[in-house]
């Protein structure tokens, strides 16, 4: 790795957790801002130029869609633990057979995601409940982007890799030209062209395709650690099952957590196009000012690994403890936003004049946004413990907040709706916060401990 490259590597075993995780943490906050910029912008045009029966079709695919995004999110990055372990213990060759290994499950993983939600996407519309007038735009967007998840992979992957050594700027970068690339051809193809939803899904599948491969020339010419031969196959088999265990209880937690929400999904789906179009607005705006906590989240896990890797698990409490405030600090500033500007901006994002659309959409944001504190928590800790190599407690928390999803769309919803819609989650988080605090509790010994 070249002067330049070799920058933008972060340890995170010395310094002042502040520093480190605002530095690691920053970029990750940019890159996600600028992905739900886009995602909002693409919301906009579709609902701009299509109208609002787009946004239905969109919306009624939104659960699905999230549900592998954040498996290979989730996956990836669960992958990428051990390549920070190594990295943060100094080992090279550890790194290479990391990458390897990450590199092959994130490959069966795309072709079984692919193949099977394709061979289940229409029986998995129909359970969802999506309305018959949304139905065939729906599955011509959802074709799309299951075909493209190989591509997804990828681009996750890489990401992954990068920020495991604590390169969390890079990605920014190709993050941002396929933001830009993905509106242009948005604006290209179903404005110019024509092609209604479809190509929305097209301009995205493309997009995060040029980037990934793009992305894979970069690293194959600046990262010489990542490079692996067949030497790197062999490792004992429990330090590779034990990596995919971990890659796959990440996975496991994120699509848990969004098997709820493609349940929820069909609870709305049920209300009408009106709900499901308030949802993708009022959805698509909380997800935008989530974005800190993802970032810092993200930058726990990785924190967290690196000071496993090396021994130095006192730092890991105080890492948790910093994160937590910076969070709490954004919490302010965003339920400002929420209060005073939410008709505003679900009119901007959504192109609606509906008004029931546009105060549905500003009740959920609302109360999503009011109880982030307790969500905050539980994103901090739920990714300091998969660091520290406890997978089975974040795994048990996604598992609860199933089951709350599952409770409120079966029993809840139909009894209050849409009203049960907004407080599904923020219910949820408060109980899954209590049992993540205690199971943090429980590690107290291990956090004082030095290798």
């Amino acid at each position: 790795m070249d002067g330049k490259h070799k920058s933008y590597t972060l340890d995170m075993t010395i310094g002042n957790p502040v520093r480190l995780l605002l530095k690691f943490s920053f970029p990750l906050f940019l890159g996600n801002l600028l992905q739900q910029f886009y995602n909002l912008a693409d919301t906009s045009i579709a609902g701009h130029l299509l109208g609002d029966s787009a946004l239905a079709q969109i919306g009624a695919t939104s659960a699905l869609y999230s549900l592998i995004t954040n498996f290979a999110f989730g996956m990836n990055n669960g992958l990428a633990l051990t390549v920070s372990r190594n990295f943060g213990a100094g080992d090279q060759k550890g790194v290479k057979r990391a990458v390897c290994w990450m590199t092959i499950f994130s490959g069966i993983s795309a072709i079984v995601l692919m193949t099977g939600f394709l061979l289940f996407r229409r029986p998995l519309l129909v359970a969802l409940q999506t309305p018959e007038d949304t139905i065939a735009g729906a599955l011509s967007y959802l074709t799309v982007i299951l075909a493209g998840i190989p591509l997804t992979m990828l681009y996750n992957l890489e990401a992954s890799m990068l920020r495991a050594v604590g390169n969390s700027v890079t990605p920014l970068w190709f993050l941002f030209f396929s933001s830009v690339l993905n509106i242009g051809l948005d604006f290209l193809f179903m404005g110019l062209l024509d092609m209604g939803i479809q190509g929305a899904a097209i301009a995205t599948v493309l997009a995060q395709g040029i980037s990934a491969v793009f992305g894979l020339v970069y690293m194959i010419r600046n990262y010489p650690e990542f490079r692996f031969s067949r030497e790197e196959l062999h490792a004992e088999s429990k330090a590779v099952w034990e990596m995919f265990w971990t890659g796959l209880s990440m996975a496991l937690m994120s699509t848990i957590y969004n098997i709820g929400s493609v349940i929820l999904q069909g609870s709305i789906n049920a209300l009408g196009n009106v709900y499901i179009t308030a949802q993708v607005g009022g959805r698509r705006l909380t997800e935008l000012l989530y974005i800190p906590g993802i970032a810092l989240g993200t930058g726990t896990a990785t924190y967290s690994s690196q000071n496993y890797g090396a021994g130095r698990r006192d730092r890991i409490g105080k890492g948790v403890r910093t994160a937590i405030l910076l969070y709490g600090i954004w919490w302010l500033f965003a339920l400002a936003v929420a209060i005073l500007f939410a008709p505003e901006a679900v009119r901007l994002v959504t192109g609606s004049h509906n008004e029931a659309v546009i105060a549905n959409a500003s009740s959920y944001l609302r109360i999503s946004i009011a109880m982030v504190p307790p969500m905050a928590v539980l994103v901090i800790i739920r990714n300091a413990l998969q660091g520290m190599r406890h997978s089975v407690a974040p795994l048990v928390c996604s598992s609860l907040e199933l089951i709350g999803k599952v409770i409120f769309a079966v029993w809840i919803v139909p009894v209050w709706g849409y009203l049960a819609v907004c407080i599904c989650e923020p219910v949820t988080w408060v109980v899954c916060c209590i049992f993540i605090l205690i199971a943090f509790f429980r590690c107290r010994k291990e956090l004082a401990s030095q290798s």
